[in-house]
């Protein structure tokens, strides 16, 4: 421990200063109150003291031990402890002298000693459930009381132990009693020992180097298998399994024959090892076999004996070979020695017959060759009793007969069905010895045998197969047929039809397959998913009785032009095939026929009407498949004018263009023109070949009333309508009187009449003067007033309307007023202020202040009648009894 620090050496002097101070007493101070020093060690101790008058005092450290002073100051002192080899030194003690005052004070020294080794006994393997101590020993440590041993088991503290007083150092032992299980292998046993020289001193701790369990299980002894009996040279597989080993993976095994180490492969699945060798034994005899397995100081062994044999394979000649048919064949069994020898041979059939029997070594058999017997085999079976067990060889020949080749029906069937786009080869099988070569041909030409090819319909026919071998040749003739799905082509099923209505017509569709197809058309009831081959259509085209692709369009003009409709498609006339005298199926107004012939006679089908128009579907169908072709059937007929096509009445308004629209039904689209009735130059022939350019059509006008004859023509005929056409127009013309007079003498009767033309007639409405006088008319043209009073006068304005227009006229109605009296007040006024007046209010008076031409005076009907308001103005302010409005 070095000298202490500027802080620590002017500690106690200061505070045994103030305290000496505060107190008035001397004192001396001891630091540190307990000195820890390793045995054999040095360590320093300061002594202090207080404040002293007249600095007349002395410091000083008795000890039983060694001391030398230190550095020290003007109130402390350090004193050096030298080579402490004392395990209890006793306290030292720092004394001082104040003139007469004495003072002390003691400290403390602790010797300590680390260990020198701390060590855990070895800890050989155990069994499971089998104890084992484990031991810790410190070796030398010092103060006992001090020291603290632990030990565990991985992070399981097993055991902790403290130790009472001992003078000087010692060395203890710890021990612990511990029964393994499986979860102990593998585990790290340590040992910790602390020293602990607290609150004066450190903590010191040491370990020992850790000891690793080791915990094996070997409950059972291994299982053995292996065969019982084997052949001398051959190789045969034995296992060695144990169960219930712990650990698996440390079990060693081994094996044995006959004292000879085998190669083993161990494999472990949980805690199952199994242990595998090739056993190859060269010499015959009994021998055992062994399997040890062995894990930590365990060891189990199981054995088993093995019977070691020889026995060579027997033989089997036919003699001669091959023999021709009706030639005298031997047929000989014969076997090598075998140990032990007690081999016996028989001579078997191919079904298990025993045909000889007898020891080894030979055994013959003679018989005569006949065709049948060309490949029968023959067994040579040898049997050998070994170990309880009996072993069996055996060895098989095959006689061959020579004879000529044979063409069996089974081999090659003389009819054959194919079924084109199939894979078929012409094979035929014949028998014969030498094996014959079969060569089939059309013909003179000859035909692949071997792998299958496509089937088409070339492939049918008559084939002659020819069988040849050494000894001659046979022959065989076989039938191809080739059968196929239906196909339907344009011949005899075209795709377009033109019918004419009242006509009778079939619709027949003829198709090729084989099987003959049956044949059925029906109307197309819409898209669906179907297909075509060989020339057929998909399903699409019309429901039933519509007019896309086939059905009609009505043709009608606008402005006298033909409208197109329909289709100008070609087809084919007759509605198909008339003449028949083919295998193959058709159709009649749908129901389908089977073949046949058709020739001539009477008129065939049913009446035709344009309802007969549109796609049809057509499927011919066989075993094999299906083939579906869409026919479009055109409908011609003469033309027709109906009401909704052409209607008999027709209103146009003037102005807009002129169009006459007839639309006909008919096939083909009928040409439509129509021209005004007594009226020749208003004829409309336009578009007469369907090629003259479009022409803007003229505004209506009322001369364009009248009656028109519109004709549709097309190569079946025409047609002849009528249609009346009315011209309307907006009101016009509007003009409204005053009966008998627009100046009306105060409670007189007037009646203002409203007129105007229009088509349709229009109808009449009023903006007037309020008041309780007046009576309308009952088609509200006229107004009557009875009893006129200053209430009647004023403004009268009519508005006649129809639904494509209204038009006003207005008339001023004076009571009791007349210009003498408009005069003379206006007189009064003054004529520039009645000139102002006139001006603001926009009435202008006839007078000679008013400039020619710059004042027009009239009234809302532009005539020249006495002072008025101005047209079309609302009146504003009245004055002397006249309404006035602004200009």
């Amino acid at each position: 421990m070095g000298p202490p620090g500027p802080a620590t050496r002017l500690l106690p002097p200061l505070v045994l200063a103030l305290a000496g101070v505060a107190r008035g007493t001397f004192t001396v101070a001891a630091w540190p109150r307990v000195a820890v020093v390793a045995f054999g060690g040095s360590v320093t101790v300061n002594c202090s003291r207080s404040a002293c008058p007249g600095d007349n005092a002395t410091l000083g450290l008795e000890a039983a031990l060694p001391a030398t002073p230190g550095p020290g100051g003007l109130r402390w002192q350090s004193f050096r402890l030298h080579n402490v080899s004392r395990w209890s030194p006793g306290p030292v003690t720092c004394s001082g002298r104040c003139g007469a005052a004495e003072a002390n004070a003691s400290a403390g020294v602790l010797v300590y000693q680390l260990p020198e080794r701390v060590e855990l006994e070895p800890v050989p393997a155990a069994a499971v459930g089998d104890s084992r101590n484990l031991t810790c020993r410190v070796r030398e440590v010092a103060p006992l009381q001090n020291l603290t041993v632990t030990l565990r088991r991985g992070a399981e503290t097993l055991r902790t132990e403290s130790f009472g007083h001992a003078e000087g150092s010692a060395s203890v032992a710890v021990s612990h009693l511990l029964t393994v299980t499986r979860g102990d292998h593998g585990q790290d046993v340590t040992c910790h020992a602390e020293l602990s020289l607290r609150p004066h001193g450190p903590l010191f701790a040491r370990a020992a180097v850790p000891v690793t369990l080791s915990v094996f299980a070997l409950p059972e002894p291994p299982q053995l298998q292996a065969p019982a009996i084997l052949e001398a040279g051959a190789v045969a597989n034995a296992s060695c399994r144990i169960s219930g080993a712990f650990p698996a993976g440390d079990v060693r095994v081994t094996a044995a024959l006959d004292q000879e180490p085998l190669n083993v492969t161990a494999a472990v699945a949980g805690d199952t090892v199994t242990a595998s060798t090739a056993l190859s034994p060269r010499s015959p005899g009994p021998r055992e076999l062994s399997c040890t397995a062995a894990v930590a100081t365990a060891a189990r062994t199981a054995r088993r004996q093995l019977h070691v044999y020889r026995f060579p394979a027997p033989a089997l000649e036919l003699s001669p070979a091959p023999a021709a048919a009706g030639s005298e064949v031997t047929v000989t069994c014969h076997a090598g020695a075998t140990e032990p020898p007690e081999a016996r041979l028989q001579l078997r059939d191919a079904d298990g017959g025993v045909l000889a029997e007898g020891p080894q070594p030979r055994l013959q058999l003679r018989l005569l060759a006949r065709r049948d017997d060309d490949g029968r085999e023959f067994r040579c079976r040898a049997r050998l009793a070994v170990g309880g067990s009996v072993v069996t060889k055996d060895a098989a020949a095959r006689l061959a007969v020579l004879y000529l080749p044979e063409i069996p029906a089974s081999g090659c069937p003389g009819n054959r069905t194919w079924v084109r786009g199939a894979r078929e080869a012409l094979s035929c099988r014949a028998t014969g010895n030498p094996e014959p070569t079969v060569v089939c041909g059309r013909d003179g030409v000859a035909v692949a045998t071997g792998e299958p090819e496509p089937v088409t319909r070339s492939r049918a026919g008559t084939y002659v197969c020819n069988a040849t071998n050494a000894l001659g040749t046979r022959s065989r003739r076989v039938t191809v047929r080739v059968e196929y799905e239906p196909t339907m082509s344009e011949s005899g099923c075209p795709a377009r039809r033109v019918w004419v209505e009242g006509q009778r017509r079939e619709l027949e569709c003829r198709a090729d397959g084989d099987p003959p197809p049956s044949t059925r058309c029906a109307r197309d009831s819409g898209p669906r998913d179907g297909g075509t081959r060989d020339g057929g259509t998909r399903d699409g085209g019309i429901r039933d009785g519509g007019t896309r692709d086939g059905g009609t369009r009505d043709g009608g003009t606008r402005d006298g032009v033909p409208r197109d409709g329909g289709t100008q498609d070609g087809g084919t006339r007759d509605g198909g095939t008339e003449d028949g005298g083919t295998p193959h199926g058709g159709t009649r107004d749908g129901v389908p026929r089977d073949g046949g012939s058709h020739h001539g006679g009477a008129a065939r089908g049913r009446v035709v009407t344009r309802a007969d128009g549109g796609r049809y579907v057509c499927r011919a169908s066989n075993r094999h498949g299906v083939a579906v072709r869409s026919v479009l059937v055109t409908v011609e007929y003469q033309p027709s004018l109906g009401e909704r096509g052409c209607p008999e009445r027709r209103r146009w308004l003037e102005g807009t263009p002129a169009e006459l629209g007839c639309a006909a039904a008919g096939n083909p689209p009928p040409r439509v023109t129509c021209a005004k009735l007594g009226d020749p130059a208003n004829a409309t022939e336009l578009g007469r070949d369907g090629r003259d350019p479009a022409r803007a059509p003229a505004n209506v006008t009322r001369a364009h009333a009248g009656t028109y004859q519109c004709r549709a023509t097309n190569a079946h005929g025409s047609a002849v309508r009528n249609v009346s056409v009315a011209v309307e127009y907006g009101p016009a013309g509007v003009t409204v009187r005053v009966l008998p007079s627009a100046n009306v003498t105060r409670g007189s009767g007037f009646t203002v009449d409203c007129g105007a033309e229009g088509v349709p007639a229009p109808t009449y409405t009023w903006a007037l003067p309020p008041a309780p006088n007046l009576r309308w008319a009952a088609d509200n043209r006229s107004v009557t007033v009875t009893g006129a009073t200053t209430a009647n006068r004023g403004l009268y304005t009519c508005t006649a309307s129809n639904r494509h227009g209204r038009r006003a006229g207005s008339v001023v109605v004076r009571v009791d007023e007349s210009w003498l009296v408009l005069l003379a007040a206006l007189g009064a006024l003054g004529a520039a202020a009645a000139l102002a007046l006139a001006v603001a209010g926009g009435c202008y008076l006839r007078s000679t202040a008013c400039k020619k031409g710059e004042y027009n005076v009239r009234d809302a009907e532009g005539s020249s009648e006495a002072a008025c308001l101005h047209r079309q103005r609302e009146p504003r302010a009245e004055v002397f009894g006249i309404q006035l409005g602004p200009p």
